[in-house]
């Protein structure tokens, strides 16, 4: 049964104070996971995710969804990568100024290690896309956020590589618009992915991490984003899943995250294959913003809390994106409960 919340239509919010929110129908599956935003040239707004029976399955594909300018519904979204025989997951979309891009992994079926990255491009604005191709083919190698673009044309794209000797962060840089790769390591990034990349306002470049062991987000500076130092522990928790942090038009940093960590005893039991083990919480999701290049983060919002129905099920409100939307607000969307992807309008501080 179709839960009638999911009609897409962008509403007041009954949660956050002065913000618009909207769920995403979910026709495709009843799990819906790592969402991504880009707005178009045109002022469109698109939403990508992985859908399907669950993570791993090979029945698991990459949705996208259209806001269109001044439209106050998404339409339906369209399955775009649909490989019967591996699972999609983690899809990005970026706009080179030229082309969208949208980027996602694709595996055997409950095997993280035999990933490799997909790219497909559009020329009209993510209406229509070219064939597939495997765009970095070493086994066990994911992606989760947007490259960043410099000044100079160069593209920075956070990736990781899942391995049985654990997991490490790497960036994917070219200066040829794609068409050739160079890779560069994160010293002492073992069980931390999901690297999210921002200016700060002096010039350099920040990156925020997903802490493996559900304890704290750890950041990273570089100068040419070619050379990272060793990442180090910040104040903020985490809880083993992913955060998103982008800059502001005004040079304020903005980031979306669990506030909750196993350190700090924020957690519930769960059987994974038969075993008791503690997962954190993935509650609440907050939105935290930086005037000082992320040194501090002094202004925080709940965006979404613990309810009756988040008791009910133990995935909880996670996998944030944010980007600025423009217009003073920004715009978020995370995965509510796995049953589907949730969009929110709020107006920065």
């Amino acid at each position: 049964m179709t839960d009638p919340r999911f009609d897409g239509v962008v509403r007041r919010s009954e949660v956050v104070e002065g913000a618009r929110e909207a769920w995403l129908p979910a026709p495709h599956g009843p799990d819906s996971h790592a969402a991504n935003l880009l707005r178009t040239r045109d002022g469109d707004l698109l939403c990508t995710w992985f859908t399907g029976p669950r993570e791993g399955h090979p029945g698991t594909n990459v949705a996208l969804a259209r806001l269109a300018a001044g439209a106050d519904r998404w339409a339906p979204s369209q399955l775009i990568a649909t490989d019967p025989e591996r699972s999609e997951q983690n899809p990005v979309l970026f706009d080179d100024g030229t082309r969208i891009w949208l980027l996602h992994t694709s595996s055997e079926p409950y095997d993280q290690t035999t990933a490799h990255v997909v790219a497909r491009t559009s020329g009209d604005q993510g209406r229509t896309w070219s064939e597939p191709y495997v765009l970095f083919g070493e086994p066990g190698i994911f992606v989760r956020h947007p490259p960043l673009i410099l000044g100079d044309g160069t593209w920075l794209l956070p990736a990781y590589h899942c391995g049985a000797a654990g997991d490490r962060s790497v960036v994917e840089v070219t200066t040829d618009g794609g068409r050739t790769w160079d890779e560069h390591q994160v010293p002492g990034s073992g069980d931390l992915v999901q690297m999210t990349v921002a200016g700060r306002p002096d010039g350099k470049l920040l990156a925020m991490f997903r802490d493996r062991r559900a304890g704290r987000i750890h950041t990273s500076v570089s100068a040419d984003g070619r050379t990272w130092s060793a990442p180090e522990r910040t104040d903020l928790p985490n809880n083993d899943s992913s955060v998103q942090l982008t800059r502001l038009g005004d040079g304020r940093l903005a980031l979306v995250y669990n506030d909750a960590s196993l350190e700090r005893d924020q957690f519930r039991w769960v059987t994974k294959k038969g075993q008791r083990r503690r997962k954190a919480l993935r509650t609440p999701l907050v939105l935290a913003e930086s005037e000082d290049g992320g040194l501090s983060w002094p202004h925080r919002r709940v965006l979404q809390e613990a309810d009756s129905e988040y008791w009910q099920n133990e995935i909880g409100y996670s996998y944030p994106c944010v980007i600025d939307g423009g217009d003073g607000r920004l715009r978020i969307a995370f995965s509510y409960l796995r049953k589907t992807i949730k969009y929110l309008e709020i107006s920065t501080r």
